[in-house]
């Protein structure tokens, strides 16, 4: 982020097929062969994976701290795992937070800045 001078460094041994997206404010996201890998801006190393087949921004949602004014962290991402589930995962623990299965079609996801609704 050259707007905050917040600058990431981490080593990388990938397929040279990687696509970048720069969308999220605070963050990168690195898509290869079904592995999503996250990167804070600021910060030199990978801040968590998972996979999924449906990379699009308008199909992954990250909350990094926003919202927030206590000291704990709070870094969360929702994505989908296949057509009908969809999967919070907090990225600080790398625990799964919710699974949430579902018969209606995804446009789009988005958690709210406090990470604690998910809309779809």
């Amino acid at each position: 982020d050259l707007e905050s001078c917040k600058l990431s460094e981490v080593p990388w041994s990938g397929s040279g097929k990687e696509r970048f997206f720069f969308d999220n404010a605070q963050v990168c996201l690195i898509y290869n062969a079904g592995e999503l890998s996250l990167v804070e801006y600021g910060r030199n190393e990978v801040l968590g994976t998972c996979r999924t087949e449906y990379m699009s921004p308008f199909l992954i949602s990250v909350r990094l701290n926003e919202g927030r004014n206590d000291i704990q962290e709070n870094k969360k991402i929702a994505y989908l795992i296949d057509v009908q589930t969809v999967r919070i995962l907090d990225l600080t623990s790398g625990i799964t937070v919710a699974t949430i299965n579902h018969e209606t079609r995804i446009d789009w996801l988005e958690l709210n800045t406090r990470a604690s609704h998910l809309l779809f």
